[in-house]
């Protein structure tokens, strides 16, 4: 099951090498744990069956995730270019009922000219060479907002980074305007938005977690029943 729980922790890039195939940059904390968000990221790329970077011979492979959408963009080893947005929610059923673990998954294909305006924003934006947050002095961190994660793999290299909530910092911190500006322009190519609007409006269950924050429609009593009645007969399965 997927615990969207959102706990803020302060992530230090650090490198190692990995089973003598990658290097992995931004995966362990200073003290040698290995960081918070890798480990959930990891469950959460398990549950919706997407490609693990830090081991894919991808010679190109990019990700960036926001909340409850991912959107993955890679190269072939023919140079052919591909990508895929993904939306997704976790049901969230009563404290006192047990959890269906039920997640609703929705993947669309980018069309090739999408692909290559995604891939001349990345080259553009250098956004790849930019440090993860920690690393970037005067970076801001709080309990709340957004954490926006990005991911890149090469045929020896793997960085995984995050970016808390970069219209939360400093308006003279070019880095977070430069994280912005990619994230806005990437899904807005993506049409992640409408995606999102359109997916959100078929979710079969009665609450769900976007982002740490609990989503539940208004229902009248009877369909409340209906609902809790579908979650019962689910788990008899």
């Amino acid at each position: 099951m997927i615990r969207l729980t959102f706990i803020i922790t302060l992530l230090v890039c650090s490198t190692f090498s990995f089973g003598q195939t990658k290097i992995l940059n931004g995966v362990l904390q200073q003290n040698g744990d290995t960081s918070f968000w890798y480990k959930y990221q990891n469950i959460v790329i398990k549950d919706l069956s997407l490609t693990r970077l830090d081991t894919t011979s991808s010679s190109f492979y990019f990700r960036i995730w926001k909340a409850n959408q991912v959107l993955d963009i890679w190269k072939t080893i023919d140079n052919s270019s591909f990508g895929l947005l993904t939306s997704w929610v976790a049901e969230q059923t009563p404290a006192k009922e047990k959890p269906t673990e039920r997640i609703l998954i929705d993947k669309k294909t980018l069309q090739s000219d999408t692909v290559h305006q995604i891939l001349d924003l990345i080259a553009k934006t250098q956004i790849i060479s930019l440090p993860t947050d920690d690393s970037i002095k005067g970076w801001k961190h709080g309990f709340d907002g957004v954490t926006y994660i990005t991911e890149f793999s090469s045929n020896v290299y793997y960085s995984f980074k995050t970016y808390w909530t970069p219209k939360a910092q400093d308006t003279t911190l070019k880095e977070a305007k430069q994280v912005q500006f990619f994230v806005d322009k990437i899904f807005e190519l993506s049409n992640g938005v409408t995606t999102w609007k359109m997916f959100e409006k078929n979710i079969p269950y009665e609450c769900y977690n976007v982002g740490g924050s609990i989503t539940c429609k208004i229902v009248t009593k009877r369909e409340k029943r209906k609902f809790a009645k579908e979650r019962k007969n689910y788990r008899q399965q």
